[in-house]
């Protein structure tokens, strides 16, 4: 039973280290770590060659390193323009193949504004004829304008083939700072399950993080470093042995998302619980 530990992209001390002029080097530099994730960024577009995509996959798999990938943020299936929607399908199949070539599992995605996830499932479902087996996963999102609540998600999920992201942060900014409360992350993980599956919830894929907020929504992220930033790993860490998950784990803490997943680590590993090495 292994959960998997990651940064979102490459942080700052991955540029201070001996393989800061080296793209592919963040993989050895994770492993050295004892990290055995990491979600490639394509937020600005899936582009890599696939000749790079296939080495960066067989780095991975040498070390040990599960991969996922964030697709581009402008991919938006909620909007009425029809060109935009074609984009954004084209763009997610496009990053869904890199994934399959770089040997990585799902694609994350931000579903878009307003509240019409029927567009997004429908959208999904073209991007399912083409997407081999790579899994989408729809992520919630942390502004209240944008399309991407628990609920929103997980509805979209029961209508497609996809798999939730339950981005924590995003949630704690949405719902006006209630993830300080363990009893209100429970009730996610219940949700997911009861709706979803157990082997979702197992499986689940996530982003944590502390965030800030404003009565609209998310701000912007906070370090892990920081006092009194919320939400915090430790009721969820709690949470993952009590309901026996093994998630993927990935920090986006703020310039540091390598030591907010050195700390959920370090947490789990006081649990006694999910960590291999």
């Amino acid at each position: 039973m292994a959960i998997k530990f990651g940064a979102a992209g490459n942080p700052l001390n991955f540029f201070k280290s001996e393989f800061r002029k080296d793209r592919f080097g963040v993989l050895e530099w994770s492993h050295k770590l004892g990290l055995n994730a990491q979600e490639r960024q394509m937020t600005y577009g899936a582009r890599m060659k696939e000749e790079d995509a296939i080495r960066f996959g067989e780095l991975a798999k040498k070390f040990e390193i599960s991969l996922s990938i964030h697709g581009p943020y402008y991919v938006v299936l909620t909007s009425d323009k029809p060109h935009v929607v074609e984009n954004s399908v084209k763009e997610l199949i496009k990053t869904a193949r890199l994934a399959k070539l770089m040997g990585a599992t799902k694609v994350v995605f931000h579903t878009g504004f307003g509240k019409d996830y029927n567009k997004v499932i429908k959208g999904l479902k073209r991007v399912e004829k083409d997407k081999e087996d790579v899994v989408i996963c729809p992520e919630t999102m942390g502004k209240l304008s944008q399309l991407g609540s628990v609920d929103e998600v997980l509805t979209i999920c029961e209508n497609t083939e996809s798999e939730p992201c339950i981005d924590f942060g995003h949630v704690h900014a949405r719902t006006q700072g209630s993830l300080k409360d363990k009893e209100n992350i429970r009730k996610i993980l219940i949700e997911v399950e009861k709706r979803l599956g157990k082997e979702s919830l197992k499986k689940l894929h996530c982003h944590f993080y502390p965030i800030e907020f404003t009565e609209k929504g998310e701000k912007v992220h906070r370090a892990v470093t920081e006092k009194n930033v919320f939400p915090r790993f430790e009721g969820y860490g709690e949470l993952i042995k009590e309901f026996k998950m093994e998630p993927t784990l990935i920090s986006e803490s703020k310039n540091s998302q390598d030591l907010g997943a050195l700390e959920m680590k370090k947490i789990m590993t006081k649990l006694d619980y999910g960590v291999l090495r």
